[in-house]
């Protein structure tokens, strides 16, 4: 799974806007559900709804982006930590 920062930097990367608040909502079941927080807020229509609310139209693809990289991000640890070092 990746991290705060790797959703962050994709976004700022590929958008000119980290939206740090749009991938803070979508993640926040994460202190409560652990690994299974992907139950809430990861589809298409509720990421860009919490995309828009946060980050207006920019935030919509953030939204969206953000279920990108959680679903084909590496699971390869070192690859992984190679992107995080790049990245």
């Amino acid at each position: 799974m990746p991290n705060h920062r790797v959703h962050k930097k994709i976004s700022k990367l590929l958008l000119e806007k980290d939206c740090e608040l749009t991938h803070s909502i979508i993640d926040y079941p994460v202190r409560f559900l652990g690994e299974n927080h992907r139950i809430l807020f990861h589809d298409p229509l509720s990421a860009s709804v919490i995309g828009f609310i946060s980050d207006g139209y920019v935030g919509v693809f953030a939204g969206l982006l953000h279920l990108a990289t959680d679903k084909y991000f590496p699971k390869s640890q070192i690859v992984r930590k190679l992107i995080d070092y790049l990245l």
